[in-house]
């Protein structure tokens, strides 16, 4: 008996390595995505990890999603409803969560290296922030270290 259970031992879990997000929480894009209203320009008002303080995305030719930074415009493709694909590239990027009338958006990359919370303006309403902060939260992001972009 002693021998049977010997062979039934568990190996310890390998370790997972926690950092702004939790590996282990699946998330996805919203169905609410639609490319021609999330295009536009956006203004970062908080922040994990490295982000940009303002970017802007627009429809192209041929299914492409154009995304512009101060840093460079990066072509997408439209994967799946709030994931966008880097086309000759390794990046993804995964819209959590849009409001209704598309003024905020909870945005991050699927490797977990950052996350934002995107409005049209500056000055965003309180209750879409705190909306936003509770998708990254529910996504597995440390909110605790979300910070704010002025």
């Amino acid at each position: 008996m002693l021998a049977v259970l010997t062979g039934c031992v568990a190996e310890p879990a390998p370790d997972v390595l926690i950092g702004l997000r939790n590996p282990t929480v699946a998330f996805g894009g919203t169905s609410r995505f639609d490319r021609d209203r999330f295009a536009g320009a956006w203004q970062t008002v908080a922040c994990l990890g490295s982000c940009t303080r303002s970017e802007e995305y627009r429809a192209a030719s041929g299914g492409v999603y154009l995304r512009r930074t101060r840093e460079a415009e990066t072509a997408y493709e439209i994967s799946a409803p709030g994931v966008l694909r880097e086309m000759g590239g390794e990046d993804t990027l995964v819209v959590m969560w849009v409001d209704e009338g598309f003024r905020t958006a909870a945005i991050g990359d699927a490797e977990g290296r950052w996350a934002a919370i995107l409005n049209r303006s500056r000055k965003p309403a309180g209750d879409r922030i705190r909306a936003a902060t509770e998708i990254l939260d529910f996504n597995g992001w440390d909110v605790s270290k979300l910070r704010v972009v002025k």
